[in-house]
């Protein structure tokens, strides 16, 4: 399987996307197959992926396979255009959005090294959050950029890389969550292991019984008292 998707990737960067080479007819043809084979596009999203998953899916599909970079509040920022095969890259800035990175000294972070946090602003930006002024203005700075507390890079393709978080919250290409908890009346122990290079995720929780059991009649909304969580 590592030498066939070598093989194909490597003819996808003269440009050649056909599906009717030695590897296909021996080994790509069977997984299109249990998947119709009517794929034209894969897009992938929502955090970094891992170069072996996304050469894989190239390699199966020989479609285009566009990695993006957006959130909620922007829809998408950043998009990988056709012919465009490298991975763990997000592409170029939409025609629609205005993107810069600025300065994140606390993390060491510089926009003259092409690096900082990424700062998006166009007519795609939200407007704010719903009755919540102090969250919007803390998101969106009086020039209209969106602050999107994600760090990027500017590669020496012109294209944006995710590259870190700001805050402790953040999501990476093996999809582990990091977060303080600030609530944890059920939660007395939790290990999360997982590697991007694995195909299975493991985690362990250990309930607090007591605790448990003394809410089991009542709602959720009964004893959650901090609305940000």
């Amino acid at each position: 399987m590592t030498w066939a998707i070598k093989s194909k990737i490597s003819r996808m960067e003269r440009d050649d996307f056909s599906q009717n080479n030695l590897w296909d007819k021996i080994v790509f043809s069977k997984i299109r197959h249990l998947f119709g084979n009517r794929v034209q596009l894969v897009i992938s999203s929502s955090a970094p992926l891992s170069a072996e998953v996304a050469n894989f899916n190239r390699s199966v599909f020989s479609c285009q396979f566009a990695e993006g970079y957006g959130q909620t509040e922007c829809i998408v920022g950043c998009w990988q255009i056709s012919g465009d095969i490298h991975s763990g890259e997000t592409g170029i800035p939409t025609p629609v959005n205005h993107i810069k990175l600025i300065d994140m000294p606390e993390k060491d972070y510089y926009a003259k090294d092409r690096v900082g946090e990424i700062c998006i602003r166009s007519q795609a930006v939200f407007k704010g959050y719903l009755n919540d002024e102090v969250k919007t203005r803390e998101t969106i700075d009086n020039e209209g950029w969106l602050h999107t507390g994600d760090i990027g890079q500017w590669t020496k393709n012109g294209t944006m890389k995710i590259i870190d978080r700001k805050n402790s919250v953040f999501k990476v290409s093996d999809c582990l969550y990091q977060i303080w908890r600030r609530n944890t009346f059920f939660l007395t122990n939790q290990i999360h292991y997982s590697m991007n290079t694995e195909m299975s995720t493991a985690e362990i929780l250990t309930i607090d019984l007591i605790h448990f059991n003394s809410i089991s009649d009542n709602t959720f909304s009964s004893f959650v008292s901090d609305l940000e969580l």
